[in-house]
């Protein structure tokens, strides 16, 4: 059962081993801090604490955004019945007044974006491999049967930029999401194609999706102290959720797209990181995203 509580902190996590809450920075000085952002934007703040292995995201309720425990729950979600994708270990949560802080294990590497050029071959190609192999078990996981909504993982609306602060509630099922996606009606649908609007696959599984697995969130590190490089942990899980199983292909490899020649050798890599889909259902993908204004 994920939990939903608006503080929980997991006291059988590592960091409680030899921890206590009194160690976790407060909300006071978490607060005080915001000039030593590691990430910072509009609504969301990332600091780190490297002498507790700490690190703590602070997510503030605005007039778009509602600040939900979405990533921390997915992490939690994760460790727990999906140990193979690496992810920081969530030591939990708290909400105070309009922000939530999200505790959780600081992860030392690299990100592959910025190690892309100084990868060899063989790295590259095992790195792409470990990745595939994660998403295949995201694609996996299994829900319960009675859920058919698109959203994140606890029921929220999903936190995807494209829909970033137009819904206050997930998409109650796949003809919902495509219905405000492409703004087609599923009773018109059929006309709509046949006068030209491109084609999605409609009957495509809703699937558990990182949704934002640039090179950026995917963190590497040499195994030992002179081994090849390896992925350590898959990072900002705040856009995940159920998405049909084209969403992550497409959304990636437009994505690198835009980031032009830097990345044509992972466009090419592309089968095995999230798999393709045909060129067709990008296209038609693309079409609908830039309706709405691109990809945020």
């Amino acid at each position: 059962m994920i939990p939903t509580d608006d503080t929980i902190f997991f006291e059988d996590s590592t960091f409680f081993k030899n921890h206590s809450l009194f160690d976790l920075p407060t909300s006071e000085t978490i607060k005080a801090m915001q000039d030593a952002a590691l990430f910072h934007s509009y609504s969301r703040q990332l600091f780190v604490f490297p002498e507790l292995c700490l690190a703590v995201k602070q997510v503030r309720v605005t007039n778009r955004h509602r600040a939900s425990a979405a990533e921390g729950q997915t992490l939690w979600a994760l460790r727990t019945l999906l140990p193979e994708v690496r992810v920081p270990e969530v030591y939990g949560w708290k909400r105070d007044g309009d922000h939530l802080f999200i505790f959780m294990e600081l992860i030392r590497g690299e990100t592959l974006q910025d190690s892309l050029n100084d990868l060899t071959e063989d790295e590259k190609q095992d790195i792409c491999r470990e990745i595939g192999f994660m998403v295949g078990a995201l694609r996996r996981l299994k829900r319960p049967s009675d859920e058919a909504f698109v959203g994140a993982i606890g029921g929220q609306p999903t936190m995807d930029p494209i829909f970033f602060g137009r819904f206050s509630e997930p998409f109650l099922d796949a003809d919902a999401f495509y219905e405000s996606f492409t703004r087609i009606p599923v009773s018109e649908r059929e006309q709509a194609h046949a006068d030209g609007r491109p084609r999605l696959p409609y009957d495509s599984p809703l699937v558990f999706t990182h949704n934002d697995l640039n090179p950026s969130n995917i963190l590497i590190a040499p195994r030992g102290s002179k081994g090849s490089r390896h992925v350590v942990s898959i990072i900002d899980w705040e856009q995940s959720g159920w998405m049909p199983s084209f969403w992550e292909s497409c959304k990636l490899k437009f994505w690198l797209m835009l980031g032009g020649h830097r990345y044509k050798d992972l466009i090419d890599r592309l089968p095995d990181l999230v798999g393709e889909e045909p060129e067709d259902v990008f296209m038609a993908f693309v079409t609908y995203v830039q309706s709405w204004g691109g990809l945020g």
